[in-house]
């Protein structure tokens, strides 16, 4: 396990999103629209799934055959990897958005990630990219029309930082550090926010030091889904990890009522050109009232699902995992024809 001051990444997680739910001023949780969604989700399930419980969410069904061509043994590290660099891929609105064999965001990464190693590069390997200099990181993942992948320097410099701790600590591979783990997914998340600065989300909020941790928490869960029939590395007991809050679920909660904001919010968030800085007090109302809204709506979920016991095993029962599917199979397309 890693040195230094580590901390219960879930409680501080969670009284964090409980904290900023209490005190906000711009966002409201409405929460007779959490019990109407949670209903709705369970129709879903019945509907769709035919009892059967979805044992991974479509987010990663979506992005496995961007990686199915590794060893799996080096798919851990590609996770990492991509895992790091995932954060603001989107340039300011009006202009040209950085896209990979049609894709953007996150599955752009992955399109990229996946292209450079079918050329022959480790992508996943810290002796590779630890030592890239930043015009080559540049050309190696420009996109489509050449327009280059967002904050290139920063990218660049925290790849750089986080490959010297897997050669310096980790025998350089991400697999070193979930053996450190003890293969366990909890463990995971707090060496994982020990050891590499990137993936520590903290800011203060009415003089209070907040932390998240959804990005390592999704890292985990990536992995997890991966390995999960496969003995090689760990099994996730994801039964008391704390709800993985993707990016697009604050979207999604707003545009199903879970989630209101001020008129004040919304006159901010129509000026395209100054979008929300990180570690505002609009940005972390918007982030900790989406996890705080999201702890919720699973709780919901699984009161629920004991109504229906007869045709679901509740010990089995993944909340979370549900929620995603439907967020990804319905609302997604809501989301989409309102952007």
């Amino acid at each position: 396990m890693a040195e230094g001051n580590s901390y219960d990444c879930d409680m501080v997680e969670s009284l964090a999103a409980k904290f900023i739910a209490e005190k906000a001023q711009d966002v409201h949780i409405n929460e007779e629209n959490i019990k109407k969604l949670a209903s709705t989700i369970m129709e879903f399930f019945l509907d769709t799934f035919e009892n059967k419980l979805p044992t991974i969410s479509t987010h990663f069904l979506q992005k496995f055959d961007t990686y199915s061509f590794i060893n799996d043994r080096n798919v851990a590290d590609w996770l990492f990897v991509v895992h790091t660099l995932n954060f603001s891929l989107w340039n300011p609105n009006n202009t040209k958005q950085w896209r990979v064999n049609g894709a953007q965001g996150f599955f752009g990464l992955c399109a990229a990630m996946k292209k450079i190693s079918e050329k022959g590069m480790r992508t996943w390997d810290p002796r590779c990219y630890s030592k890239m200099m930043q015009c080559e990181f540049e050309h190696i993942f420009r996109g489509d029309d050449e327009t280059p992948i967002p904050l290139i320097h920063e990218r660049c410099r925290i790849l750089h930082e986080v490959g010297e701790v897997l050669l310096n600590k980790y025998k350089g591979t991400f697999v070193e550090c979930i053996k450190a783990s003890d293969n366990d997914a909890d463990n995971l998340v707090k060496l994982i926010v020990n050891e590499f600065e990137s993936y520590r989300d903290e800011a203060v909020y009415e003089g209070l030091t907040v932390r998240f941790h959804s990005k390592a928490k999704a890292l985990v869960s990536d992995i997890w889904a991966y390995y999960k029939d496969n003995d090689l590395l760990f099994k996730l007991n994801t039964k008391n990890m704390m709800p993985i809050m993707f990016i697009h679920y604050p979207q999604l909660f707003f545009y199903s009522f879970v989630l209101s904001y001020s008129d004040r919010l919304m006159t901010r968030l129509e000026d395209i050109n100054k979008p929300l800085e990180y570690g505002s007090r609009e940005e972390l109302e918007i982030h900790g009232c989406s996890l705080f809204a999201l702890t919720k709506l699973c709780k919901e979920v699984l009161k629920k699902s004991k109504d229906v016991a007869s045709v679901v095993n509740t010990e089995e029962f993944n909340a979370l995992i549900l929620v995603d599917n439907y967020f990804t199979l319905n609302l997604s397309f809501t989301l989409s024809t309102k952007l």
